[in-house]
């Protein structure tokens, strides 16, 4: 999706995955633009965002999944580029991001609990400001840092109606990022908001949301000559491509003709007789057996 100077997607296995339904609003203080995608469980994913212009400020670029905030980037002014994230990290572990099945529950002790309102759905925010140093990080001594715990319990069944996936985290793995030394102050700028939706394809096609995938007749014709396909004593030339869809097509005007000769036979015994005793059925008939001579 695109949006002012900035554009963003999700990607899986290096693929874009394709963005439905996407609508757009603005108000004074922000511009967003929400999609459906369809996600796939037990798939890693990333999120990518790009600056297709520069900005005469700094820039905060902030992701969220499920409503956990990932660590942001810290946007010099100028920089035009692209930025992904494939992980939850802090600065000495990481777990990638994941589709997962969702849990559901009966327990009514958790039907209130907010914490679960953001499963479903995919956020990158993009603020603008004064680029400006902070002073030199440090890193935290503290050894509880050094792991990375998220929530990921079980939701109220009746809290998440089309949602049938959450994003899970994978096994923690050591990075080593280092930290920014500059920060964003915030202007009055509108901030801008890319969202993305998620659940599984077929339910959004049954939402109306994505299309049905259709078979073609070429993918049936190459299933039906594969499955039948016979080979006879050593192979000496194989045929051109072009042999197949016609012997297809032969096949398919003889089952014609086996159909319409049955249509013809149910037909009411007071058709009208030709000459000889013979009816306009069986004329019928031979017309079409005429017909496949060539």
């Amino acid at each position: 999706m695109i949006l002012g100077d900035f554009s963003a997607c999700i990607f899986i296995d290096g693929q874009e995955l394709p963005e439905y339904d996407a609508v757009v609003s603005s108000t004074p203080t922000e511009n967003r633009i929400t999609c459906w995608i369809a996600s796939a469980e037990g798939k890693k994913f990333g999120v990518r965002a790009k600056f297709l212009a520069r900005q005469t400020s700094g820039s905060l670029a902030t992701i969220f999944v499920d409503g956990v905030s990932c660590r942001p980037y810290v946007v010099p002014p100028g920089w035009v580029g692209t930025l992904e994230r494939t992980y939850l990290s802090n600065n000495y572990v990481g777990r990638d991001f994941m589709f997962s099945q969702l849990e559901l529950t009966d327990d009514d002790s958790i039907l209130d609990d907010r914490s679960s309102n953001d499963i479903g759905q995919i956020m990158i925010e993009v603020v603008l400001g004064k680029y400006t140093m902070r002073g030199q990080a440090v890193g935290s001594q503290n050894v509880n840092d050094r792991t990375l715990r998220v929530r990921e319990g079980k939701v109220h069944e009746r809290s998440k109606k089309a949602c049938s996936h959450r994003v899970a985290f994978g096994e923690e793995r050591s990075i080593q990022e280092p930290v920014s030394a500059f920060t964003i102050i915030r202007d009055n700028s509108p901030r801008t908001v890319f969202v993305f939706k998620y659940t599984r394809l077929d339910i959004l096609q049954a939402m109306g949301v994505a299309p049905h995938t259709p078979i073609t007749a070429e993918t049936e014709t190459e299933n039906h000559d594969d499955e039948n396909e016979v080979t006879d004593g050593p192979h000496e030339s194989s045929p051109s491509d072009d042999v197949k869809p016609l012997a297809r097509i032969r096949e398919l005007e003889m089952e014609l003709q086996r159909l319409r000769a049955q249509v013809e036979d149910r037909k009411p015994s007071h058709v009208k007789l030709e000459h000889g005793g013979g009816s306009r059925r069986k004329h019928a008939v031979m017309e079409i057996i005429d017909l496949t001579e060539d």
